[in-house]
């Protein structure tokens, strides 16, 4: 009998720094940055996700996402560990890599940006594997 893995996540929330962007020797565009999303509850201080995205995606977040963007993301949750510098223990941090971005209009945004609509809305595509010379 097939074991049934899954590892899928989707989150709607809202930037919370400008995005990172890094092009590598190969070409390869990686974009990091952290997606701020709002609990239930409006007293509730929203919980923290950092994001990773690739390719075409990363070129997406970094032309047109912002501080304060609102944004939708499909994607898959996965650990980063290295060893810290000052101490040499292994540390580790939940990353979540973005398969898919929706950027999102909300309608505090809608009457300042009426051609919001004209914004590329980008398609799944593959993730692309980071070389281990491309790490920083």
């Amino acid at each position: 009998m097939a074991t049934l893995n899954l590892n899928y996540v989707n989150l709607v929330g809202r930037v919370g720094q400008i995005p990172d962007v890094k092009v590598f020797e190969s070409g390869s565009v990686l974009t990091k940055l952290n997606l701020a999303v709002s609990r239930r509850k409006k007293d509730e201080d929203p919980d923290w996700f950092s994001l990773e995205f690739w390719g075409k995606q990363a070129e997406i977040a970094a032309d047109y996402v912002q501080k304060g963007s609102l944004i939708g993301i499909e994607g898959e949750l996965k650990l980063d560990e290295w060893n810290d510098k000052a101490t040499g223990v292994l540390r580790s941090k939940p990353v979540i890599r973005v398969n898919r971005l929706e950027l999102l209009v909300s309608a505090n945004n809608s009457s300042n940006s009426n051609n919001n609509h004209s914004q590329p809305t980008s398609s799944q595509t593959e993730p692309q594997t980071q070389n281990q010379d491309d790490e920083f």
